[in-house]
């Protein structure tokens, strides 16, 4: 938990001065050379500032101990980062847009000292992709879902870098500065996409579901089947809270044995769930006895899981 708190902490403030480092650089080349496209590129870095401190704001808050509001603990404050960041980003991204506009409206389009707009672009990309691997590499090792977004926020970075040194390449060439303006919004979609993108993707963890590429569900019906006693595991509920899995399932014991026995059986199978299944923090076992039948909520039986879209080990 520590190592998770100083990988953390260590992340967003490298994001906050490597963003912060690159914001001013961008936006300084915009006011001296005019080009809308850099000077947007700017602005988008600036938001990224902001989204490091969210992502270190929210990671001091999601290592709190569960309490009597959060029983489940503060996880998902990450999660909710996520949302908040995909919301500035998207903001970012229609802000470019009315910029880019007002400028092709207003028919100032020279753009000067094209050179240093097109240097400062590769110098933004490669700072930009240092800050992606980087974040990815944290996001990953501490299972952050706020790192993994704010790494895909710099991914798309990238491309804007990119496309801004080619528009500039374009410019040079044809001597038509209005791509400087068109490129500016063009810049702008891509940012929309990628808030629109993080912002669905954040939201299976708010309404406890589960991504279909993550095979946690099979996993765990494999851990409670391969248990001696245990037969038929199924309405099996996983919920995510930031790095952590909550397990709930139903299995079937042999009617004759004690109360005792059912319950050993039941802690044997959160034991092998917890010691093989990454990232499991509890589980809650129902037992039932052998060929039980009711009506029951819904949950996943092996039928579903291997079933479920992305899950190849069953098909």
């Amino acid at each position: 938990m520590k190592n998770r708190e100083e990988n953390a902490k260590k992340g967003a403030v490298i994001g906050i001065v490597g963003n912060a480092l690159l914001s001013a650089l961008k936006i300084i080349t915009g006011a001296f050379t005019g080009s809308m496209a850099i000077t947007a590129d700017g602005l988008d870095s600036a938001t990224d500032i902001l989204t490091s401190v969210i992502t270190l704001v929210s990671t001091n808050l999601s290592k709190k101990p569960p309490d009597e509001e959060h029983p489940y603990g503060h996880e998902r404050a990450e999660t909710i980062a996520s949302k908040i960041i995909s919301m500035i980003i998207f903001f970012a991204g229609a802000q470019l847009a009315i910029f880019s506009m007002q400028k092709l409206i207003s028919g100032k389009l020279l753009v000067e000292n094209l050179p240093i707009v097109l240097s400062v672009a590769f110098i933004s990309s490669a700072g930009k992709y240092a800050l992606y691997k980087y974040k990815l590499y944290i996001g990953h090792k501490i299972d952050s879902d706020v790192f993994i977004a704010d790494a895909i926020n710099m991914k798309s970075d990238i491309f804007i870098s990119l496309s801004v040194a080619a528009g500039m390449v374009i410019v040079k060439l044809t001597g038509l500065f209005v791509f400087d303006a068109i490129l500016g919004l063009f810049v702008s979609a891509f940012v929309i996409k990628t808030a629109i993108e993080l912002f669905m993707s954040s939201s299976y963890e708010l309404m406890d579901g589960i991504q279909p590429r993550d095979d946690i569900y099979r996993r765990v019906l494999e851990e409670a089947a391969n248990t001696n006693g245990v037969s038929n595991p199924h309405r099996i509920r996983i919920r995510k809270f930031g790095y952590k899995y909550f397990v709930e399932l139903d299995m079937e014991v042999k009617g004759d044995i004690t109360v005792n026995e059912a319950h050993e059986l039941s802690k044997t199978v959160e034991k092998n769930i917890k010691q093989n299944v990454p990232k499991v923090y509890d589980v809650h076992v129902h037992i039932e006895p052998l060929g039980n039948v009711e009506k029951e909520t819904f949950g996943l039986d092996k039928s579903r899981i291997f079933g479920r879209k992305g899950d190849t080990d069953g098909q």
